[in-house]
């Protein structure tokens, strides 16, 4: 297996850096995810503390705001890059025993490491990386881990139905990074990165993608897995251009 691209410090460190310049919606994802997990713990007992789970987690941005406007919650993060869990731990150190960290693929069986059943699991920008097979089966082990009643939250990339609305919004997506590295918004080493994904994205759009690319789908096709999957409800809370955010009730 080729090396895990984001499994060097220089690029973990680099989009760590870039990522609220890269993704338009990045703080917005976020703010919906937080939300919504806010709401879930306001309407639990306090002696029933959440335990969320962030599949994917990278350098720990999401984790952090969720920590910090959930006191008492506890969490793990997941991802199989051991450069970006360095980050998270630097990140993450002031909420001292209450976060893990886990190193680990998604197409792994990353449940058998948990310490903990979660309430919730989120992602963010990372699940859309799996291919169709790999998409279903993640779904049904987070269906399968979460505690009944519980959450799943997938802030994620999704592709419209139509192709020429999908290739105009990836366009889009492309000037804003265009933008950003000519204003030097995105730092000039995470360029390269930003760049690859424009050719492969956009300049040869339309090709063949394999596990590990941009494995686009739509919000509908998902729902659709979250309910194979085992899940009692499933719906799209908020959305935008690319950008949704995929909400699966246990």
């Amino acid at each position: 297996m080729p090396e895990y691209r984001w499994n060097t410090s220089s690029f973990a460190e680099g989009y760590d850096a870039a990522a609220p310049q890269i993704h338009p919606y990045y703080v917005q994802v976020q703010d919906g995810i937080v939300g919504i997990l806010g709401d879930l713990a306001a309407g639990r007992p306090t002696s029933e503390p959440l335990h969320i789970v962030d599949l994917g987690g990278g350098s720990g941005r999401l984790l952090e705001r969720i920590l910090k406007i959930l006191p008492a919650a506890t969490a793990t993060i997941v991802d199989q890059s051991e450069a970006f869990l360095a980050i998270a731990e630097r990140r993450l150190a002031p909420f001292g025993g209450r976060v893990e960290f886990v190193v680990s693929r998604l197409q792994e069986d990353w449940p058998a490491k948990l310490a903990q059943q979660p309430n919730a699991l989120v992602s963010t920008s990372a699940i859309h990386h799996l291919d169709p097979g790999e998409k279903q089966a993640l779904y049904q082990q987070v269906a399968g881990t979460l505690a009944t009643g519980g959450l799943f939250l997938n802030g994620d990339e999704v592709r419209p139905e139509d192709d020429a609305e999908y290739q105009a919004t990836m366009e889009r997506w492309a000037q804003f990074m265009r933008a950003g590295m000519a204003s030097g918004a995105i730092p000039t080493g995470f360029h390269p990165a930003a760049q690859g994904w424009i050719e492969r994205n956009v300049v040869r759009f339309g090709e063949p993608k394999n596990s590990g690319d941009d494995c686009h789908e739509t919000a509908a096709t998902q729902l659709d897995y979250f309910l194979a999957a085992g899940f009692r409800r499933a719906d799209v809370p908020w959305h935008c251009e690319l950008w949704s955010i995929l909400r699966g009730v246990k």
